[in-house]
């Protein structure tokens, strides 16, 4: 009687797990398609055949913010489960927030080799020669703490400019060259998606480069609690599976018109536009997701020295979790 109420029982927990509903892994991201949660998302709807857990194990939320550390406060409450974090929003996070944080996956990498650097941009008629200028003027940050924040204020420190020798104006990536024409702003960072007019055009300087300011960097990871990721480790795997092997389909160059159209669709700019992504002429992406630890704790270390964080952290290995993206890769490669 035992032995058959205890296999009624395995049964019923066994249909119960396998009736229950998909996780809702639910994504923060900032501007895409470097963050390509968005476009994942757009390619799961045109080529359902390169996502076989999606559905079944988990369903994917990409969620927008204005920057990175915002989603300190996103995960601190449980409304976001994958945060997009730069170094300096990840080392808040751990020494501020006091999260269970876990670096798990590559989002995007700055300057490294011939890929592309984020470029701060004035007029070339405008009041800002030389980056001693930028005293007394109105800088552009898409939020304080971000990447592009972090390696624009460490630039700034090394020639002796502290926060509040200047105004900080925060506002979208895509409203920033706008604002630069209307005489709103006097220096702004320019993503690759809105380099065309302004990179190579007369009428505006390059005044330097994230590389230029903190060399190749990991500009944004992917980072989760530690506890986020017990709770369900078996459907993250899943999900990493299909986001390496959509990644991988997006750096294909046999995809590259079929890419740069979903990325026209997401973001509702035109394809020309676009053409670059993907290419050197964009952020590189890891084919494997994986995140370049090093950098991540130089550049950590680089902006503890300058004063623009607060406290030093190690963070490895602590606070590096990439046994998730190793398992993915392993189902994928077999190695």
């Amino acid at each position: 009687m035992a032995i058959a109420a205890t296999a009624l029982f395995a049964a019923f927990l066994s249909a119960g797990s396998a009736g229950a509903d998909p996780l809702t892994i639910r994504i923060g991201w900032v501007q895409t398609p470097g963050h390509m949660a968005p476009v994942v998302d757009a390619l799961s709807k045109k080529h359902p055949e390169l996502f076989p857990h999606l559905g079944k194990s988990y369903v994917m939320q990409p969620i927008h913010f204005n920057g990175t550390t915002p989603q300190i406060q996103a995960q601190a409450i449980g409304d976001l489960d994958i945060a997009s974090q730069a170094p300096s929003a990840l080392a808040l996070a751990i020494t501020n927030a006091h999260l269970d944080e876990r670096v798990v996956a590559d989002v995007l990498s700055d300057g490294g080799g011939d890929y592309y650097t984020e470029q701060f941009v004035v007029l070339a008629d405008g009041p800002i020669k030389t980056i001693d200028d930028v005293k007394g003027k109105r800088i552009a940050t898409n939020t304080i703490g971000s990447a592009s924040d972090a390696a624009m204020r460490a630039m700034f420190r090394k020639h002796g400019i502290k926060d509040a020798d200047f105004t900080t104006v925060e506002t979208s990536f895509s409203n920033m060259p706008a604002m630069l024409e209307g005489g709103k702003l006097d220096m702004i960072g320019v993503l690759p998606q809105f380099a065309e007019g302004i990179i190579g055009n007369p009428k505006y300087k390059v005044l330097f480069t994230a590389r230029d300011a903190v060399g190749p960097t990991q500009g944004v990871m992917w980072a989760m609690r530690a506890s986020t990721i017990a709770q369900n480790r078996a459907a993250y795997v899943d999900f990493f599976e299909d986001y390496i092997r959509a990644i991988r389909w997006f750096l294909d160059p046999a995809n590259h018109k079929e890419a740069v159209q979903i990325c026209a669709d997401v973001t509702k700019l035109p394809p020309e536009r676009l053409d670059y992504v993907f290419t050197t002429k964009d952020f590189y992406h890891s084919p494997d997701a994986m995140p370049n630890i090093a950098l991540v704790q130089k550049e950590i270390d680089e902006d503890v020295k300058l004063g623009v964080l607060p406290k030093p952290v190690q963070i490895s290995p602590e606070y590096v979790d990439l046994s998730l993206i190793q398992e993915a890769k392993q189902r994928l490669d077999g190695k």
